[in-house]
């Protein structure tokens, strides 16, 4: 699995061939290249996400001030467009729903982690 941004260069010059995205749907950058459903294999849902953190303690008027004007910027076309253009899905969630993500993220790994005998080393 790779980020798109990181990959989008060497697809479009012939390096490498995508066949498939994780995600739940197409992405504008590769419109071309299938989900892993459209392409036969289904219950393949894996995506990277970016969030803005902050340290423990930060005092909550912050953190609401700092989520608004993210909120605000991914909103912009022109933010949409440029992380459309890299293979990134604009989106946004509030501090709790990124909250909510990140603990399901964790158990979601922890299970293939554990399924596939993963040991660290």
């Amino acid at each position: 699995m790779a980020v798109p941004v990181n990959i989008l260069s060497h697809v479009k010059n012939g390096r490498l061939r995508a066949i498939a995205i994780t995600g739940e749907s197409r992405i504008t950058a590769l419109p071309e290249v299938p989900t892993f459903t459209e392409a036969g294999v289904p219950n393949i849902s894996m995506q990277t996400w970016h969030g803005v953190g902050a340290p423990a303690g930060t005092p909550k008027s912050i953190i609401d001030r700092i989520s608004a004007e993210v909120a605000k910027l991914v909103a912009t076309p022109d933010a949409r467009e440029k992380l459309d253009a890299q293979g990134f899905v604009p989106g946004y969630n509030n501090p709790e729903q990124t909250a909510a993500l990140l603990k399901a993220d964790i158990v979601k790994y922890a299970s293939i982690i554990k399924a596939a005998n993963i040991k660290s080393e």
